[in-house]
């Protein structure tokens, strides 16, 4: 399909995560089929301020593409000259994150705050799509803590907002509860621009049940992504003809762990994936039998090498008790 005049292969896309959503994760991502990817969001307060670590943050290669770069914040003109900074980077996207539940976000006034004032959401949509020739899209929670995201939509897709994700969580239910994937379907038929539904899919049937319930146009997948880029081959193939892939083998998640330790070494130094990569190996490692004693060995060590050996060591044990079996 294309959305806003961009190709997308298929109809899978990975949220944003804030701390997760990495280059080398998107990368990752990217060679199980992922349609679309977002970078973690960024703070358009710090990127006005000229924040060399912000930029960084939204930094993406060729490989990665189709791609959004989302920005959070809560003053229209701020956000219209961080879009104006990002532009510079000719992502294929800009997407405005009127969702985010986390405190340090919300206290700003950004993320799911702004659904307290519909009429700024449609001010900062508007100050948005103005300031730049990518297409913006937009990224939103059900509501404060009332549904308002069908009139919220109405309002960004006047504003000349091309697409919308929804999450049908309210800021206040956080991740706790089952999302109202009702309200997804509410959105879908209350405006003509692309919709992506979000939340609470967590192996491909889900994907498939939530666009034939929906109406959705894409399906975005974000915690369960984490330690599991699997979960989009999955969902592709079960979507083109039924097939149900087997989930990966826990020698097979050790083995992409491992990759995804050297290629995180490669990109940021051994100093800083050592430690970025320890939320990352917990969920590779989740699940696993009788590696109690393998977590409190990588957990406890700081040196990336070292961990780097543990992880091996017991890859090659998985191996040998596979070819004696």
């Amino acid at each position: 399909m294309f959305l806003a005049g961009t190709y997308i292969k298929n109809p899978t896309v990975l949220a944003p995560l804030a701390g997760w959503t990495d280059a080398v994760f998107r990368r990752i991502c990217k060679a199980f089929g992922v349609g679309l990817i977002f970078t973690e969001m960024a703070s358009a307060d710090a990127l006005v301020r000229d924040s060399r670590r912000t930029i960084d943050l939204v930094r993406f290669s060729p490989q990665e593409r189709p791609i959004g770069i989302q920005l959070f914040g809560a003053e229209p003109e701020t956000l219209a000259r961080a879009a104006e900074i990002v532009s510079e980077l000719r992502p294929d996207f800009i997407d405005i994150n009127f969702g985010c539940p986390a405190k340090k976000v919300v206290r700003r006034g950004g993320g799911a705050a702004l659904l307290r004032d519909l009429n700024l959401i449609e001010a900062i949509g508007r100050a948005t799509v103005a300031a730049t020739d990518i297409p913006v899209t937009a990224k939103l929670r059900s509501g404060w803590q009332e549904p308002v995201v069908v009139e919220a939509c109405r309002r960004l897709q006047g504003t000349g907002i091309k697409a919308v994700t929804i999450h049908p969580r309210s800021q206040k239910m956080g991740f706790k509860g089952q999302s109202d994937w009702q309200q997804i379907a509410a959105v879908k038929q209350a405006i003509s621009i692309p919709v992506i539904g979000n939340g609470d899919i967590t192996c491909a049937r889900d994907a498939k049940r939530m666009l034939d319930e929906t109406g959705c146009d894409l399906v975005m997948v974000g915690r369960a992504a984490r330690g599991n880029p699997w979960i989009f081959a999955q969902i592709i193939a079960y979507l083109q003809d039924g097939t149900i892939m087997p989930p990966p083998t826990f020698a097979e998640r050790l083995s992409l762990c491992i990759h995804h330790l050297e290629e995180q070494e490669r990109a940021y130094g051994a100093a800083v994936a050592v430690y970025t990569m320890r939320k990352h190996i917990a969920c590779y490692l989740k699940g696993g039998e009788n590696i109690t004693r393998l977590r409190q060995q990588v957990f406890s060590k700081n040196n990336l090498q070292e961990v780097r050996a543990d992880l091996l060591s017991y890859l090659k044990q998985l191996q040998q008790t596979a070819v004696t079996a």
